[in-house]
């Protein structure tokens, strides 16, 4: 290739994927220049425009490009494994050569290019034999195409140099050619944003259109009206899932029509196609297949003249609520783009048209399809860890609030003798000497204990005294014949002996007995001898070991849950494991002051229905009166509520 001739492309290309070939034939380097700063909608006709031009820059007498697949892996020219491979895309040469001469020259290029592609740098390989070179030298100059800073295509060239000097300087010209690819980047991307700007500028338009009208069935109405106009369809028709099927609701430009219409029929037929389905289902009259099926949507396509059919899905999150199709004239023929963008638009109006669905129905309508939401969430296979612990909680709070165990009052008691008896000092005196201790057995009328009777025994020795003194006065009188004086002197003995006689019941009321038959329960007074005593002063306390009753200390808030008759059980301190029953006898209304301080306490008597022989008068434990069966959230919380209750007076 002469330095004065020039290159046009002439392209052979066959089915996506099959490598550009072209043929040098005239052209101007303008035009070339021209065809780069054009916009190219095809990325292998650009990278095509772009070899041949640096073709043309740098004289080239053959030149390929390749496409950069890091995704793959492949084998270079020494076997080893390399991180890409090549896709050869364009190759030009000045010879109409056969496919396998052309094979053989695009696998010769990959030998040269993968070290550039390793290094990730531009190069001028040398490839002829300096014994055959001649005057020039043959060089194969590479250029990485690259986007956003990573390379993704590769340019090469054959050119004839006279030295290395010249083919960089040759090599420089491919680099400035090579820009292009990234303006042709730069545009391919400003144009994907404007369609993309543009796309969604519709869909939100779509959704305004929804957003602005008043109730549901306008609002589809005017979706339909709105998606003829933009898309150019014949008819547009929404349909919405009822039960298992869909039903028609709105047709473009129509107010009203005949749900048995046959045209109605055959609508909800391709409807419940794609509901089926759950995917966009496409029919073309000139369409030699599909990947879903269309038999409705042949029958429509039929039924109006052999239009094109679309069916767009209508979810709301992943479920299907409802159909959309278009009808368009058989000219039209949708791209996978256009047909992506309905999609996308579909998507976008689906939920606002929901919620005009759901605010249309009435409010009974509305609670019972909650409910059975409600219900559905519930049972389904979602969330089940949390449904299981919702549930198990909710179960929890049924079971407290129903189940009703019984409420008792708990109080602590002490064994008291049914029979009991406190002997007071009857007189003032001291204490002389004592005949029993705590824990001693008495019978009624033994001594317990004697106060001192010194002075009234000298007191009744002296009347006595006086006694034996008058009788012997009389005596001597009654012997002299003197009578009055003997009954003098035995009236006074007389008043002698009374003295006596009362002296000896004061003697007497000094010594203290049992009144019963029983056993000391108080009252030791081997360190008191000598001790004063004053009249009524308690010296002893004896009562009967059996019958035994409990004497509860109830607290003043419960006492009034406390009624004669109640029955419980009560534990020992000492046998805490076993339960004896009592029944409440006495309730005392009058409250003390607790022994440990604190609220008030009342007394409550109960009477064993079941003794031990261990027991003892003073043995301690607790007691638990039956009040009432009442639920378990009340055993829980009654006291919290008691207590709010006083103190804010609720």
């Amino acid at each position: 290739m002469s330095s004065s001739q020039v290159v046009e492309s002439q392209t052979n290309q066959g089915s996506s994927g099959e490598v550009i070939r072209t043929t040098p034939t005239k052209a101007s380097r303008s035009q070339l220049v021209a065809r780069l700063t054009a916009a190219q909608d095809s990325l292998p006709g650009f990278i095509n425009d772009l070899l041949t031009t640096q073709a043309v820059s740098v004289v080239g007498t053959e030149a390929a490009a390749f496409v950069i697949e890091r995704n793959q892996t492949s084998k270079g020219p020494q076997g080893q494994v390399l991180p890409f491979s090549l896709r050869p895309i364009a190759h030009m040469r000045p010879d109409d050569s056969s496919d396998d001469v052309r094979q053989q020259a695009l696998e010769a290029f990959k030998e040269l290019i993968v070290a550039c592609v390793e290094q990730d740098k531009d190069g001028a390989v040398e490839i002829s034999v300096p014994e055959e070179a001649g005057p020039e030298r043959q060089f194969c100059l590479i250029t990485l195409l690259k986007s956003e800073g990573s390379s993704v295509a590769v340019t090469a060239a054959i050119t004839r140099c006279a030295d290395d000097e010249r083919a960089r300087q040759r090599l420089m010209s491919m680099q400035l050619v090579a820009g292009y690819f990234e303006l042709y980047g730069m545009r391919r991307q400003n144009e994907t944003t404007k369609h993309t700007i543009q796309r969604q500028t519709r869909a939100l338009q779509l959704v305004n259109s929804v957003a602005d009208s008043d109730g549901f069935q306008a609002a589809a109405a005017g979706l339909c009206n709105e998606m003829a106009q933009r898309t150019g369809a014949n008819r547009v028709s929404i349909g919405w899932l009822k039960g298992e099927n869909v039903r028609l609701k709105a047709i473009s430009h129509t107010e009203k029509f005949d749900k048995k219409q046959e045209l109605v029929v055959q609508l909800e037929h391709v409807m419940d196609e794609c509901l089926d389905q759950e995917q966009l289902v496409r029919f073309h009259p000139s369409a030699e297949g599909s990947a879903t099926v269309t038999r409705q949507a042949q029958a429509l396509s039929r039924m109006n003249g052999g239009q094109a059919i679309i069916s767009l899905p209508l979810r709301r999150k992943s479920e299907v609520v409802g159909i959309m199709t278009l009808e368009f004239d058989p000219s039209v023929n949708l791209d996978e783009d256009a047909a992506a963008a309905l999609s996308v638009a579909a998507d976008l109006v689906a939920p606002s048209l929901w919620d005009r669905y759901q605010n249309d129905r009435w409010l009974i309508t509305k609670a019972g399809l909650s409910l059975k939401n409600l219900g559905h969430a519930t049972v389904g296979p979602k969330y089940m860890i949390t449904k299981v612990i919702v549930g198990a909680v909710v179960l929890a709070l049924i079971f407290i609030c129903i189940y009703s165990p019984m409420y008792k009052v708990s109080a602590p008691f002490n064994f008291v003798p049914l029979v009991k008896r406190d002997v007071a000092a009857p007189v003032e005196g001291y204490i002389s000497e004592y005949f029993v201790r705590p824990g001693d057995k008495v019978t009624a009328g033994q001594v317990l204990a004697k106060l001192k009777v010194t002075e009234l025994e000298a007191q009744k020795y002296e009347a006595q005294t006086q006694a034996n003194a008058y009788l012997i006065e009389a005596n001597a009188a009654r012997n002299q014949a003197k009578q009055a004086d003997a009954d003098l002197a035995m009236e006074r003995r007389k008043l002698a002996l009374i003295k006596m006689d009362y002296f000896q019941r004061q003697i007497d009321k000094h010594t203290i007995t049992a009144p019963i038959d029983g056993e000391v329960l108080r009252g030791d007074l081997k360190d008191k001898i000598g001790s004063p005593v004053k009249m009524g002063d308690v010296m002893f306390e004896i009562g009967q070991q059996t019958p035994l009753e409990a004497e509860l200390e109830v607290a003043e808030r419960d006492i009034q849950q406390v009624k004669v008759g109640q029955k419980g059980y009560l534990a020992t301190t000492s046998l805490p494991n076993q339960e004896y029953p009592f029944v409440v006898t006495r309730v005392v209304p009058v409250g003390e002051p607790s022994p440990g301080g604190g609220d008030n306490v009342f007394k409550v008597y109960a009477t064993m229905q079941k003794e031990d022989g261990s027991w003892a008068p003073g043995r301690s434990g607790e007691a638990r009166v039956e009040i009432e069966k009442r639920p378990l959230v009340y055993h829980w919380t009654h006291r919290l509520v008691e207590w709010i209750q006083l103190k804010f007076w609720l």
